[in-house]
């Protein structure tokens, strides 16, 4: 792994005899950690690599913007040295990350994924109102509290103010990202797109999930979680089983 790869990924449990990698992107503010209970869910037919934005964690010490061109580069460096097939999961922002960093994957000829997974996200040509849209332009202390009214922060992290004060440049530096964003028109993606979307979720509908289908050419599914924004915490399970089903039949994992 070099420079650039090892400083955007964590691999909580190197498989290098897995059929298939999953690439996964976290939520608003979050880091790598978010995907270290996966490996227990997915071993051994599945090695799961967690995106590691910086501003966070190991990389607290960085600015917390993150380069979307650097993303890609090292998701293709990463994929191109090892080979193997692979696919790629977002959850809310991690899915619009997911989705532009796979739009400049085809720009660049690089191999891509075999599946596109979005998580408590609504299509990228969507807009809309939902509890997290519209943070960056808030004080401080409202953001914080929506955030954590939401769900966005761990219970442990929500009563500490001072690593919430630790975690308030990453969750600023991504609804900027987030509220600028602008959907350009590209033709759909030759990757099938997986969507999965909260049934309880007050910030994404599940017809927004739906809108998907429109940037895809390969086929789309959508599933409903039986959760809030959050699934991929306290739905784990479920979600889990359902990506390793697939990924069973789209990148031969075993």
């Amino acid at each position: 792994m070099n420079t650039l790869t090892a400083r955007w990924f964590r691999c909580p449990r190197p498989l290098p005899q897995a059929g298939v990698r999953l690439f996964c992107l976290p939520y608003a503010g979050a880091g790598a950690g978010v995907f270290h209970p996966w490996p227990a869910s997915f071993a051994p037919g599945v090695e799961v690599l967690a995106v590691q934005p910086p501003g966070r964690e190991n990389r607290i010490a960085e600015p917390p913007e993150i380069d979307l061109d650097e993303l890609t580069a090292a998701v293709a460096g990463a994929v191109t040295a090892d080979g193997r097939p692979y696919a790629v999961y977002g959850h809310s922002l991690g899915a619009r990350l997911a989705f532009e960093a796979v739009r400049r994957l085809r720009r660049a000829g690089a191999p891509l994924p075999v599946r596109l997974y979005a998580g408590a996200a609504r299509a990228p040509h969507l807009h809309g109102s939902g509890a997290f849209d519209g943070l960056s332009r808030v004080s401080d202390d409202e953001l914080v509290a929506r955030v954590v009214a939401g769900g966005g922060v761990p219970e442990a992290v929500a009563g500490e103010p001072e690593l919430l004060e630790l975690l308030l440049p990453a969750l600023r530096a991504d609804f900027t990202w987030l509220d600028g964003y602008e959907y350009r028109p590209e033709p759909p993606l030759p990757v099938p797109i997986v969507a999965f979307a909260g049934a309880l979720d007050r910030a994404v509908q599940v017809e927004q999930s739906a809108g998907w289908e429109r940037h895809t050419t390969a086929g789309f599914v959508l599933h409903r979680i039986d959760g809030g924004h959050f699934f991929i915490h306290d739905r784990l399970t479920e979600l889990a089983a359902l990506l390793k089903a697939d990924l069973m039949t789209a990148g031969g994992a075993r």
